[in-house]
């Protein structure tokens, strides 16, 4: 039987006993990533959707049977499997993947749960195998110019898979500090800097390990350039934690690095790492929550506070201050109470894909354990609308039909009348939802579309609880735009 290997971390390539294969269509290669990443029997409805969507459905059903047979012939008859209604790939085949290698070494990390003493040395090699599976982006320079919701998809896959090695990263810095080997852990934090180069807790980092082995020169220079594209990008200066590391760093009095003592959690428990229903917890690192009383009493007695129509809460504030630690202490003291906890994040360059987070949101609430209890209380026409933007629930759901085009008359407003329901289902009667992360004008925007639409409606459908947390590099510049896209739920 032939090996093949699927590589997907840069320029898709396929091999076949170690040469490699010219598929003769793009979109054999999209609809073998999609297939690879999603892990899961797919509707050939779906996927002529997905890969046709100007085409007809027999039109489309057609082009996925030629595109099926010249991916069955590139594969060598290895790994595709497929009847009259579904396609998947077969997991007993020898189909090799580097994505599904990454993920595979990914969770042996998240498996281990050795003493503390011993854990870094456990979690540092399928950590390290993993980001070196990392050559590139996913999918890089590969698009599909008449599948726009492919495009979509494979811009979020390579946005979380650029967060999933960014977190591996900062494991291996942590770790290697620990252990005190800095030459390694100064590679590893150039790496996880060139994934954001505006992170600080990545350039305070750097300053740290050159100090620690004895390049105080090097540190000096790191801050700089930090001031350098701080000011370049975004026209702010560093916080105040960075300048005051580099002023302790220019008197010699750096803090000396720390131990392995102090590597307590599991990383089972780390944020970046998360086990499925946990809460949020704090990274390898971080000390008990202090200096935020006022605060952390406003944000619980909004909390308290809830009334049947909901509550939005907005934590703004520079960069690095801890606005996303509050956020966790409050998830934390709502799921004490036995509330529901849904989390997503949203990325600048997300900005213009409508409905973003909500999807990732939502998707979160698909791994829930009490998924068919929630989805069967929401009615059939509605996950209908919202499988436009979930594929995945016409395979939780076969029963769904197809929602007409979104072209059709009517259709856009029947999707944006609806997409709130299945969350305030999922969340049920005392539910927190929590879009974090938001950077300058994504914040104000929470993705565009699905800001205004639901400013416009008042919230009405709307989970119990919403918060957002947004930085304030754009208030700083004199742009209000994050109170004034969040002054329509004013006192809802």
């Amino acid at each position: 039987m032939a090996n093949v290997k699927l590589f997907l971390f840069g320029a898709p390539c396929l091999e076949r006993n170690g040469v490699t294969v010219e598929v003769d269509t793009r979109k054999a290669i999209a609809l073998l990533a999609y297939l690879t990443l999603t892990g899961q029997r797919q509707r050939r409805d779906t996927l002529a959707a997905l890969l046709w969507p100007e085409h007809d459905q027999t039109s489309a059903r057609g082009a996925l049977r030629r595109t099926l047979s010249t991916l069955n012939k590139a594969l060598g008859g290895v790994g595709l499997a497929a009847d009259r209604e579904t396609v998947w790939l077969d997991n007993s085949a020898p189909l090799w993947s580097d994505i599904a290698l990454f993920q595979q070494l990914l969770a042996a990390a998240r498996a281990l749960t050795s003493r503390p003493s011993e854990r870094c040395g456990s979690i540092m090699e399928p950590l390290a195998a993993a980001a070196a599976l990392y050559r590139d982006d996913f999918m890089a320079g590969f698009s599909l110019r008449d599948s726009p919701a492919f495009d979509d998809w494979q811009g979020f896959q390579a946005e979380s898979l650029r967060r999933d090695l960014a977190t591996a990263l900062e494991r291996l810095v942590e770790c290697h500090t620990l252990l005190g080997a800095f030459a390694p852990a100064i590679g590893y934090a150039r790496r996880w800097l060139t994934l954001d180069p505006l992170h600080e807790p990545a350039h305070r980092e750097l300053m740290r390990l050159f100090v620690w082995s004895g390049q105080r020169s090097a540190a000096i220079h790191q801050y700089r350039e930090c001031v350098r594209v701080l000011d370049q990008e975004l026209g702010v200066p560093p916080l105040e934690e960075t300048t005051q590391l580099y002023q302790a760093i220019k008197e010699n009095q750096a803090p000396p690095p720390l131990q392995i003592a102090d590597f307590r959690p599991a990383l089972s428990e780390v944020e970046g790492f998360p086990v499925e229903n946990a809460v949020p917890a704090p990274s390898i690192l971080q000390s008990p929550l202090v200096g935020r009383a006022a605060e952390w009493l406003a944000l619980r007695n909004a909390f308290a506070s809830i009334r049947p129509n909901g509550r939005l809460i907005l934590i703004e504030g520079e960069a690095g201050i801890g606005k996303t630690r509050l956020a966790e202490e409050l998830l934390r003291h709502a799921q004490a109470g036995g509330a529901t906890a849904i989390t997503t994040r949203c990325y600048e360059g997300e900005a213009k894909i409508a409905y973003g987070p909500f999807v990732e949101g939502l998707r979160t609430a698909l791994r829930m354990p009490n998924r068919d209890d929630w989805l069967s209380t929401v009615p059939a026409r509605w996950l209908r609308e919202i499988a436009r933007l979930l594929p995945e629930l016409e395979d939780l759901r076969p029963d769904l039909s197809s929602a007409p085009p979104i072209d059709t008359p009517g259709a856009q407003s029947r999707l944006q009348a609806r997409h709130p329901a299945p969350g305030r289902s999922a969340l049920g009667r005392r539910g927190i939802a929590r879009p974090v992360g938001l950077p300058g004008a994504a914040a104000a925007r929470l993705s565009g579309v699905l800001a205004a639409d639901m400013a416009r409606r008042k919230c009405a459908a709307a989970p119990p609880w919403a918060g957002a947390i947004g930085r304030g590099a754009a208030r700083r510049r004199g742009d209000n735009a994050i109170p004034r896209t969040l002054e329509p739920f004013r006192g809802d």
